[in-house]
């Protein structure tokens, strides 16, 4: 399986990545996400497995439901949830 993939059909816009430690960020700005259609910000799901996170001050935390996403996230955000999903144990 690619560690990226682009989505460019209907209304997926975006991409997603794959980390060594199995966490899978979701990059998405197409138009029924919450963003501004990539303008200046996006949609971002993380998860891995069953197990989604949110950010929380300063760090991702695991949520209790799945399928949550982090609405209108600009470009330095959208790097700093990377960062720290990369660093997930």
């Amino acid at each position: 399986m690619n560690k990226f993939r682009v989505l460019n059909s209907g209304f997926d816009k975006g991409f997603q990545m794959d980390f060594e430690n199995g966490v899978t960020v979701s990059v998405q700005f197409g138009d029924l996400t919450h963003s501004d259609k990539g303008q200046t910000t996006a949609e971002v799901a993380v998860y891995r497995n069953d197990e989604w996170y949110i950010a929380d001050i300063d760090d991702l935390v695991l949520v209790s439901r799945g399928s949550e996403v982090m609405n209108y996230c600009s470009p330095d955000v959208v790097a700093w949830i990377m960062d720290r999903a990369r660093k997930i144990k």
